[in-house]
């Protein structure tokens, strides 16, 4: 029987999350490596997880976020709703790809259009939709909005990126079974 993967940029967002999982790195160089494992697993489908910085005030620290959208790309309306059930307290809309952790200011200008930046949404989201491969996008915020994620001390980032990833390993946990088809 095939299986879901799980695939996030970091090893420390795909903690809790269900395996078969992997790490592919930050940024637009996941897409490729994301295809060289699709061409070697041939998963029931994938589940893309991982930190985000928020777009707006109204969403704080630890949010999940469930994706109908990243960039140019849509995902399924019936899984997302789906998904939507099964994750009620997560919020629900599009992703910006950012090249970069992105400033305070910068992502308050994607703001309404998007609820949070990240960095590989949207270039997985591409290679997924063009493979034709079923998956969904869960997201943590990791930061606020006025929040600037480059600045602070890195022990309240690590104490809420672990936090971030107990919510993203629940959370796949709980989705997984539709991307399999179970749920």
């Amino acid at each position: 029987m095939k299986r879901v993967l799980t695939v996030a940029a970091l090893r420390t967002e795909l903690l809790l999350a269900p395996r078969p999982r992997a790490a592919l790195g930050v940024g637009k160089a996941a897409a490729p490596r994301l295809a060289k494992l699709l061409d070697r697993k041939r998963p029931a489908g994938v589940l893309v997880v991982g930190f985000s910085g928020a777009t707006r005030a109204g969403l704080p620290p630890r949010t999940l976020l469930i994706a109908d959208r990243a960039g140019d790309v849509s995902l399924p309306e019936e899984l997302v709703t789906k998904a939507k059930e099964l994750l009620p307290e997560a919020e629900v809309g599009p992703l910006v790809q950012v090249q970069a952790p992105a400033a305070p200011e910068e992502k308050a200008s994607f703001s309404p259009d998007a609820l949070a930046v990240d960095m590989e949404s949207e270039a997985l989201a591409a290679e997924l939709s063009s493979q034709g491969v079923p998956f969904l996008i869960l997201r943590c915020v990791l930061d606020a909005l006025w929040e600037d994620l480059t600045r602070g001390p890195r022990l309240r980032w690590m104490g809420r990126a672990l936090s971030c990833a107990r919510k993203l390993g629940r959370g796949a946990w709980a989705l997984a079974p539709l991307l399999e088809g179970g749920a």
